[in-house]
């Protein structure tokens, strides 16, 4: 289980997890998905994560623009943070960063596309934090999935091999590196989607697997 935010030694930790409009996201996988399924399998993935994140003990805020997202959000039990117009990303993590240290406290920046998040990654996260540095989480295709730090800013720059200008950007602080599966397989493409599922913490997302025929297709086919 997570170690709770209340029993860790360094300052407690604001988790922000930035989500877009559920009928926005997920355009890779519509080579194996229809918008409805995209949606659907958006919005279930999202939700796992907060929940993840909430049984942590620590503050978890959803930062998002739409106003359906931060009510859905607040329905789970997450509060919300407005992101910045027009500047993607980048702008939500700045924002959640602000929002974190008004507030007195650490943040971690989670990407909501996690579909094999468990409890022990977040309290790996939460342990391996400095206390005056940064930790990053590599996606597998060079992305970045988590950030988390006790500044008071840091020069977000997502998007393609964002990983390493992130680790450019931390090489003169205190900085490490947390590779774990759950954080390291994002909701790209279908390939993720089939690795995912075929993992322990992914077989939840059978479900949301394409159909053929009507029958449900086996993580190997999806491709």
């Amino acid at each position: 289980m997570p170690i709770p935010c209340a029993a860790m030694s360094s300052p407690s930790v604001l988790i922000a997890i930035p989500v877009k409009p559920f009928g926005v996201a997920k355009q890779r996988l519509s080579p194996v998905l229809d918008p409805r399924q995209r949606r659907r399998l958006g919005k279930a993935v999202a939700a796992r994560v907060i929940a993840t994140a909430l049984g942590t003990g620590c503050p978890v805020a959803v930062v998002t623009g739409n106003d359906g997202v931060a009510d859905w959000a607040r329905r789970l039990g997450a509060s919300t943070i407005a992101e910045p117009p027009g500047e993607g990303l980048n702008g939500a993590a700045a924002g959640a960063v602000q929002a974190a240290r008004r507030q007195g406290l650490g943040w971690m920046i989670l990407h909501a596309d996690l579909p094999a998040l468990r409890p022990a990654d977040l309290s790996a996260a939460l342990v391996a934090t400095p206390r005056r540095g940064v930790l990053l989480a590599p996606s597998h295709n060079g992305g970045t999935s988590l950030i988390a730090a006790n500044l008071d800013s840091f020069p977000f720059s997502y998007g393609r091999a964002s990983f390493r200008r992130h680790l450019a950007a931390s090489l003169e602080a205190d900085h490490r590196i947390l590779v774990r599966a759950g954080l390291a397989i994002d909701l790209d493409g279908p390939e993720d989607l089939a690795i995912s599922a075929r993992l322990p913490a992914g077989r939840w997302l059978g479900v949301h697997l394409p159909t053929e025929s009507g029958r449900l297709m086996s993580p190997r086919s999806v491709t």
